[in-house]
């Protein structure tokens, strides 16, 4: 068989072998190294792939008593040269024997062979053969051989070196995600257990307020009490809606439907801000003749009532003084409950009218500074109204005025 004919085979050989994927690598690239070593006509051979940048590692090899067995690139040696070289090494009798050290007296001939394995110009392993039958020396055919051989090898070596690294980084993945998770669980243990523990201390600061309002009784000073009463409202429905945001996150918290009129739902959470409208004089204007009195809302009252007065709160702080906010209820044509509540402050533009509803969002107005959102209470109302089956929108025309939406189902009586 002439050495291109044998050559052919041999690069079919390897191809089978190499496309034939129930073969694991390590049989694969033992298969691969007889092929080769049965084309060049050699007793021995291996095939050694880099680890890291420091490291070569027998992968395969015509003796077994080698296979893993690790080699530092920094030392002398003929496979160290060829990888820092990119190029292929050939060493007969006639080669100057000591640029490597008496390291061979082991093989019965003196000949060896050693070429890279390239790929993206970076040497990822070496083909060693040695111990060549007949005259002990490599011919520049059989160098050239060796070398297109070397290059039809680098989808295998490449393969797994990429497989291997996606081990590793999947088991440092792994590793920092089971961290992350125990410091995560860690921190929404404490986060919880800071904010339940914070609502006793509230409620009593709130309970001593109120029994001053009742004892005040000088205007200027009610005011003021009236004033620190508001912001403990405001405090505590900021930690329930943390609590109850989390709860809604994890699906622990379902809501206990009632059938309640819409006019009692909006008296009560108005009455409840009836302070924050009374130190803004704010005007409100109730909208509630366009819904039928046989119908109700379908909700949980006390959730629909915080989304109302996180709602209201809101169109409160971006209005003017003696403002006017309206509020109503009305059917949708498909048979959709609709409360509304409709301020003059500043619009809220297109961009903005969905990331309000985010967790944490504060979308600034440049212009004068105000913000568009708490940052917690549209999240709550948006998740709360959700587990309802509905839905919450705001429209705006991005310049004056906001309207917020809260669809939920109905319940139609006789």
């Amino acid at each position: 068989m002439d050495s291109e004919n044998k050559l052919f085979q041999t690069l079919k050989a390897i191809n089978k072998i190499s496309n034939t994927p129930r073969i694991r690598f390590n049989n694969k690239v033992q298969q691969i190294l007889l092929e080769v070593t049965k084309c060049m006509g050699t007793g021995k051979g291996s095939i050694m792939i880099t680890k890291g940048k420091k490291t070569l590692e027998v992968v395969a090899s015509t003796n077994s008593d080698i296979i893993g067995i690790r080699q530092a690139l920094d030392k002398a040696s003929p496979s160290s040269w060829v990888v820092k070289n990119k190029k292929i090494l050939s060493v007969d009798p006639k080669s100057d024997g000591d640029v490597f050290g008496n390291k061979f007296k082991h093989y019965a001939k003196d000949a060896f062979l050693v070429a890279p394995i390239l790929s993206n110009n970076r040497v990822i392993g070496v083909i060693n053969v040695t111990e060549k039958s007949g005259q002990d020396r490599f011919s520049r055919t059989e160098q050239e051989s060796l070398l297109y051989i070397a290059g039809q090898v680098i989808s295998d070596l490449e393969n797994h070196r990429l497989a291997e690294s996606l081990k590793n980084h999947k088991r440092i993945l792994k590793k920092k995600n089971n961290k992350l998770e125990k410091l995560e669980k860690i921190k929404t243990d404490l986060f919880n257990m800071l904010i339940h523990d914070l609502k006793g201390p509230i409620s009593e600061v709130m309970a001593n307020i109120d029994i001053l309002t009742y004892t005040i009784s000088d205007e200027e000073n009610l005011d003021y009490v009236k004033a620190a009463q508001s912001g403990c409202d405001t405090l505590f429905r900021m930690i329930s809606d943390l609590l109850d945001i989390a709860r809604l996150e994890e699906g622990n918290l379902s809501p206990l439907i009632e059938m309640i009129p819409p006019d009692d739902i909006i008296n009560e959470s108005l009455a409840r801000l009836h302070g924050l409208i009374t130190s803004k004089r704010i005007e409100i204007i109730q909208k509630t003749g366009d819904m039928p009195e046989n119908i109700s809302l379908c909700c949980d009252r006390g959730l629909i009532l915080r989304v109302l007065q996180n709602l209201f709160t809101n169109a409160i702080s971006y209005s003017a003084r003696e403002d006017k906010i309206e509020v109503g209820c009305y059917m949708s044509n498909d048979g959709v409950g609709i409360l509304f509540i409709r301020d003059n402050g500043p619009g809220i533009k297109e961009e903005f009218q969905e990331a309000i509803f985010d967790k944490y969002v504060q979308i600034i107005k440049k212009q004068d500074g105000r913000k568009y959102s708490t940052g917690l209470g549209l999240n709550f109302c948006k998740l709360a109204v959700e587990a309802h089956k509905g839905k919450i929108v705001v429209e705006s025309d991005g310049i004056k005025g906001s309207c917020f939406k809260v669809m939920l189902p109905v319940y139609v009586g006789s």
